[in-house]
């Protein structure tokens, strides 16, 4: 008697949670919910995560600068700004040949224009834009193709729809190889963008790009609205970690091209995105520290049910303890067979709050593009938790009962 194997512990544990059943039930009800909402909160919280950074990289900064037309600066500025020529498809080609940071230039021409196509018209912004677009955006298409640079060298009247502008003109029906018009000028559909960010992270920008339509810019040119000017030059880098650099360099081609008017503007988006992603960072790691505190106290929660009940079940069990000490049993077993109790107890809820916490993460996945994907991390956390609060529970009730002198629990 003065020790107990492991396995005749765990039998007379679960004799006394099956002995026991209501108020073994609710006992387990209090860690089964605290485990759940540990591994739904975690779950939640990583899925969050997920969608948020599949949001802001699908919006296409990364590494992106714009240079964007303005006016002169100033005074001495202004009145030499006849000699500068304005943002230009030249500036477009000077940054692609000189640009050693720049791995892909695009220049953009914007305008507001009626899109008519399948029986709908729809005043929508209108993206003139070279094939290298695509490239320093990372755009791609989910139906169809992106228009290249042979399209632009043949004129191509060729379009790629904006993916609400598809849903707007053709619904639900396929509009590659359709034909819609941009102001009085007929282009054929071509592709149709993937959508662009999500609904956790989004823009300005490419929420009306995805409202709007692409075209090649040389067939812009040649039939809608000729000219050089440009609304902006966008550019892509891949040294992120020396972004100042990359802008000052765009700035010393760009002034020299225009003679040193500053009749243009350098905007870091790239620099900025990283500034949001800081915050972003900040913000979801203090919700996830929340959440998990919140669901840390309804784990704990159990552990006073546990404690609660083990007392009651101890008192019950006095003159058992009593008399097993009396016959040799060590304070060590006794301490073990209380613990083993309190474990078990907490082993079935978490095992049960694991279930549950599944389940229900699963019924919320639809809710993300990308789903719930149970975290096996977070579950171990979970259920590692709720057996250390089982455990921790029933430390100071088994101590005190392994304390007592075998006179003192039977008396009890």
């Amino acid at each position: 008697m003065t020790r107990v194997p492991f396995a005749e512990s765990v039998r007379s544990a679960l004799v006394e949670v099956w002995a026991h059943k209501l108020r073994s039930g609710l006992t387990l009800t209090g860690v089964t919910l605290g485990t759940a909402a540990m591994v739904v909160l975690m779950t939640l919280m990583a899925g969050v995560r997920e969608a948020v950074w599949q949001g802001v990289k699908g919006l296409g900064f990364d590494g992106v600068m714009f240079v964007v037309a303005q006016p002169p600066q100033g005074l001495a500025a202004q009145k030499k700004a006849h000699q500068s020529r304005g943002l230009a498809l030249r500036d477009r080609q000077l940054l692609e040949q000189e640009g050693e940071s720049l791995q892909h230039v695009a220049a953009v021409r914007l305008a507001e224009l009626p899109v008519q196509g399948g029986g709908v018209t729809k005043r929508v912004r209108v993206y003139a834009v070279t094939a290298s677009y695509a490239q320093v955006h990372q755009r791609t298409t989910q139906q169809g193709r992106f228009f290249h640079q042979g399209d632009e060298e043949a004129l191509r009247r060729v379009a790629v729809l904006g993916a609400e502008l598809a849903s707007t003109l053709f619904g639900q029906e396929n509009p590659v190889g359709r034909t819609i018009k941009v102001g009085e000028v007929p282009f054929q559909v071509i592709g149709v963008e993937t959508p662009l960010g999500n609904r956790f992270a989004n823009s300005g920008w490419t929420q009306r790009e995805m409202e709007g339509v692409l075209v090649p810019l040389a067939t812009f040119r040649a039939y809608v609205a000729g000219g050089e000017g440009v609304n902006l030059i966008t550019v892509r880098t891949e040294r992120k970690e020396n972004l100042a650099l990359v802008k000052a360099e765009i700035e010393r081609i760009m002034r020299r091209a225009h003679r040193g008017i500053e009749d243009f503007e350098v905007e870091n988006v790239a620099d900025e995105m990283l500034r949001a992603e800081k915050e972003i960072r900040v913000i979801l790691r203090n919700w996830t520290i929340v959440l998990a505190a919140i669901a840390g106290i309804s784990l704990l929660v159990g552990g006073v049910g546990i404690y609660s009940v083990l007392r009651i079940s101890l008192a019950e069990r006095m003159y058992e303890i009593g008399l097993r000490k009396a016959i040799g049993a060590s304070d060590h077993a006794i301490l073990a067979q209380v613990l083993v109790e309190s474990t078990s107890l907490s082993l079935l809820g978490g095992l049960a709050g694991l279930a549950l916490g599944v389940g229900v993460t699963q019924v919320a996945s639809g809710a993300f593009e990308s789903g719930l994907p149970p975290s096996p991390g977070g579950l171990a956390f979970a259920f590692a938790f709720a057996v250390a609060v089982g455990f921790f529970s029933g430390l100071w009730p088994a101590r005190q009962a392994a304390r007592l002198t075998p006179v003192e629990a039977m008396r009890g």
